[in-house]
């Protein structure tokens, strides 16, 4: 078991030597690039934008072809005597074309046509939500695993503290200067650090997984992190922050949005109270055939019969000369055109539209409401958050302070216990409380990363701020 910690520690710096590199710009560039929901978005604005144009907002006139085919088939005995007896097989190919214009309802084509340039500023607003939201979730992902691989290196350090150790101290018992009691108290400090090893190994993998997640690539795909956790913190000013919050931050950007497309919708019901002006015009025309027995015509095959004899005189037959009826296809058209106008004005409804007005007027006064709510809620966020960066960043220099320290005292007390001045158990408090301040220092930066990126998404600018990480 021992041995087999040792193979895996020490083959480690082996395995992610041959990994890819990997730092925040390249982690940023591909999220943007392949995450799931800013491709999603992104579809959802070419939807928009597709959808704006004048013909949407109903400016153009509907233009529509409609051909059918008529066919029917008759046995015929007609009691008239002009109509055709027999068979009668019919086909019409009847045709129109017709163009329907709404030339003024209200202004309402000139309203909808800028609710659709509002709806596509708010489809763009989301994704810039969207793209905002990943991008935090990015940089908060990839410092995570940062401060899992800088934790492993503390596990690994107090790992090899403890190996070499242990090795010692079974020098010493084979030598007669240490006993028993001391060695599997090494052993178990050995054991112990192996064990957080392994752990910490498996929190650094899921780290690794989750990000994979958001830049969509493999999950099982690992990385080789050139940059160790840092974090240069700017210095802001409250009165900056908040100027940048209203003028750039995204979520109030689109409620403002929202608001003008509920503005929108009053203007859209208040057309309800002009009258509806249309042009409608077009042609048509029909080709017909009619397929039946016709009378003869003098083309056709002669028919004789002996209607009578003169004098009675068999000799002298009076002889009737006729056409047999014959089968014709007779061909035929019609057509035509028409030019229509037509005014539509709602006298009374019910009171439908007053109150399709009244109702959209509550709507923006509702929204007015919320976008104050927003603002209001915005700067209580901004105020939260700028107070917890301004204190972290005393935190932080703080656990730093502590964390050099420790460390210091750590190769301090591996040199006064080798003279013999401590014992094993003091060295162990030592190197316990090193571990303490470095994962409390490594903690504290993470939650000073992530109170800043949300004073950058509040701000509106965490995408021009990225270059503050790692430097």
């Amino acid at each position: 078991m021992k041995n087999f910690l040792t193979w895996v520690i020490l083959f480690l710096p082996l395995l992610a030597a041959s990994q890819e590199s990997l730092t925040l710009e390249q982690v940023i560039q591909r999220g943007l690039k392949n995450n799931f929901d800013i491709q999603i978005q992104s579809a959802l604005v070419d939807i928009a934008k597709n959808n704006n144009n004048a013909g949407e907002a109903g400016r153009f006139p509907t233009i529509n072809l409609l051909l059918n085919s008529t066919n029917s088939m008759v046995e015929r005995v007609p009691a008239n005597p002009f109509a055709v007896a027999g068979t009668n097989r019919a086909h019409s190919t009847p045709g129109q074309l017709d163009i329907g214009w709404i030339l003024f309802n209200g202004f309402n084509v000139s309203i909808s046509k800028s609710q659709l340039d509002r709806l596509e500023k708010q489809s763009e607003g989301n994704a810039s939500i969207v793209v905002q939201n990943t991008l935090q979730s990015i940089i908060l992902g990839y410092s995570l695993v940062l401060l899992e691989k800088e934790r492993l290196e503390v596990r690994k350090k107090l790992l090899d503290l403890s190996k070499t150790r242990y090795e010692q101290v079974k020098l010493k018992k084979s030598v007669g200067s240490a006993i028993t009691f001391d060695v599997l108290q090494e052993e178990s400090n050995f054991l112990t650090d192996s064990g957080n090893l392994i752990l910490q190994r498996l929190n650094f993998r899921n780290a690794v997984r989750n990000l994979n997640v958001l830049i969509n690539e493999r999950v099982e795909k690992t990385y080789a992190f050139p940059k160790p956790l840092e974090f240069a913190a700017p210095a802001y000013s409250y009165t900056d922050l908040e100027s940048k919050m209203v003028a750039n931050n995204f979520t109030l950007k689109n409620q403002y949005i929202t608001q003008a497309i509920l503005r929108g919708n009053t203007q859209l019901a208040s057309t309800g109270l002009y009258p509806t002006f249309s042009l409608n015009l077009g042609g048509q025309g029909s080709l017909d055939w009619l397929n039946a027995r016709f009378r003869p015509t003098e083309a056709g095959t002669p028919v004789k019969n002996t209607v009578g004899y003169l004098l009675d005189d068999p000799a002298q037959p009076v002889v009737n000369t006729t056409f047999a009826p014959e089968n014709r296809t007779v061909n035929g058209n019609s057509y035509g055109g028409y030019a229509n106008f037509s005014l539509r004005y709602t006298l009374f409804n019910g009171g439908q539209i007053k109150r399709s007005i009244e109702n959209a007027r509550t709507r923006e006064l509702i929204g007015q409401r919320e976008t104050d709510q927003l603002k209001l809620s915005l700067q209580r966020d901004l105020q939260i958050a700028f107070d917890l960066y301004e204190q972290r960043k005393q935190i932080v220099d703080i656990t730093k302070t502590n964390q050099r320290a420790t460390e210091l005292n750590l190769n301090l007390a591996e040199e006064r216990y080798r003279v013999g001045y401590i014992n094993a158990i003091d060295l162990r408090l030592i190197q316990l409380n090193y571990l303490n301040a470095s994962l409390t220092n490594l903690e504290a930066l993470y939650s000073l990363i992530d109170v800043y990126t949300d004073l950058m998404s509040l701000t509106g600018s965490i995408l021009e701020q990225t270059q503050n990480f790692g430097n």
